[in-house]
């Protein structure tokens, strides 16, 4: 029932486990019963039945807290779900865990840097987008003028102008 994915960027440990996965992980095994969730394991401590962290780290992903609380702490995350509404902490620890991760790879900018690349890329895109429909617009313009495309033009001028290829014959002296 578990989905699973992980993030685009080679190496990554984040992964998002579905609420009902999570709340059932919780009240199953990791949480006192069976093996302790990753964070307690890593603190060496005894999960509890109400450990906070069970639900989001599971054991079998010791690296997404390690991360975290490497880049954030453990009492700066636990303090934070404890502030959080339980339906909340899920997107939380999953925003931490990539904040933690982009960090790690890149200690300056982090995920910031990952979203000024994005951005650059998406107004690339756009002006592309702009060129190729300005393009466009002066093929269909040109097209309109004669019924045929007049390639050259399409491609010698900026502005198509329908009116130079038009012959006024009756102010013709013949």
């Amino acid at each position: 029932m578990a989905s699973s994915s992980a993030s685009s960027f080679p190496g990554s440990v984040i992964t998002m486990a579905s609420s009902a996965a999570a709340v059932g992980a919780a009240s199953s095994g990791a949480a006192g019963t069976g093996s302790p969730c990753a964070a307690c394991k890593f603190l060496r401590r005894k999960c509890q039945p109400d450990c906070v962290f069970a639900p989001y780290f599971p054991p079998d992903n010791p690296q997404k807290f390690v991360h975290v609380h490497r880049v954030f702490g453990a009492s700066n995350v636990t303090k934070l779900l404890n502030e959080l509404n339980p339906y909340q902490r899920e997107d939380a620890v999953n925003s931490l865990a990539y904040e933690a991760d982009m960090r790690l790879r890149d200690p300056v900018y982090g995920c910031v840097g990952v979203i000024s690349v994005l951005q650059h890329q998406l107004r690339q895109l756009q002006q592309d987008l702009t060129r190729a429909r300005y393009e466009l617009s002066k093929y269909q313009a040109s097209v309109g003028c004669n019924g045929t495309p007049a390639m050259a033009d399409f491609i010698g001028n900026t502005v198509p102008n329908c009116t130079q290829n038009f012959i006024n014959i009756s102010h013709s002296t013949a």
